[in-house]
């Protein structure tokens, strides 16, 4: 079953392949493999190899990052991974640095607590090829089931591509959509059964759910 495609979704925090062949099942466009250690959802590189070996070719892979050295990266983009999410304080030149060195697509995370927030995105949107919103918190990097006010981008008309996360799942993904106009999804907590353990029927759920909304 396909999603709209007009809508583009990705699924973060993939570790089993069966969790990556029912996203390709259910049309998602990007899965994303956390490689960030003591995180629940950390995929080491050697299990991320074996999952981008039975990836089918209309699933990309993404490597979400936080903050990770140069030689980190380059040793992902030898896995084949060519989509990167950097969900830190990465800096505009350091986006820019690797982006022209390796050629590779940058999904950017900003993390939203007010529309003053949506400066920051703009000034990275010349560099990266998307823009990731997120719930905002001081500590933690992401993951958390937590949705910030999506009224801060209601009625706005960025002129660059984005994406919406933080604490989406199947029960207020059409409410999500209808209030921010979003055209890309990312969901992680909301497809698991515990933290870092993803649920096949909760990820079908998810799927399903947009594309009802899409067909009627």
């Amino acid at each position: 079953m396909n999603i709209n495609s007009t809508l583009k979704i990705k699924i973060c925090g993939l570790k089993l392949v069966s969790e990556v062949l029912c996203a390709a099942n259910y049309g998602v466009n990007w899965y994303g493999m956390i490689f960030v250690p003591n995180t629940p959802r950390y995929i080491s590189i050697n299990k991320a190899k074996l999952l981008i070996t039975k990836t089918p070719p209309k699933l990309t892979p993404v490597a979400v990052t936080v903050d990770a050295k140069i030689e980190y990266i380059k040793d992902l983009i030898a896995l084949g991974i060519k989509d990167f999410q950097l969900h830190g304080n990465e800096s505009i030149n350091f986006c820019k640095d690797i982006k022209k060195k390796y050629k590779v697509n940058i999904i950017k995370a900003v993390k939203l607590s007010n529309a003053e927030d949506l400066n920051i995105a703009e000034k990275y949107s010349s560099i990266v090829d998307w823009i990731l919103f997120d719930y905002k918190d001081e500590v933690s990097f992401g993951g958390l089931g937590k949705t910030f006010d999506w009224n801060i981008l209601s009625n706005k008309k960025l002129k660059f591509n984005w994406i919406l996360s933080g604490g989406l799942h199947y029960t207020n993904i059409v409410n999500a959509i209808n209030v921010t106009g979003a055209k890309a999804l990312d969901v992680s907590s909301g497809v698991e059964k515990k933290r870092g353990v993803k649920s096949i029927k909760l990820m079908q759920k998810f799927c399903n759910t947009v594309n009802n909304f899409y067909s009627s």
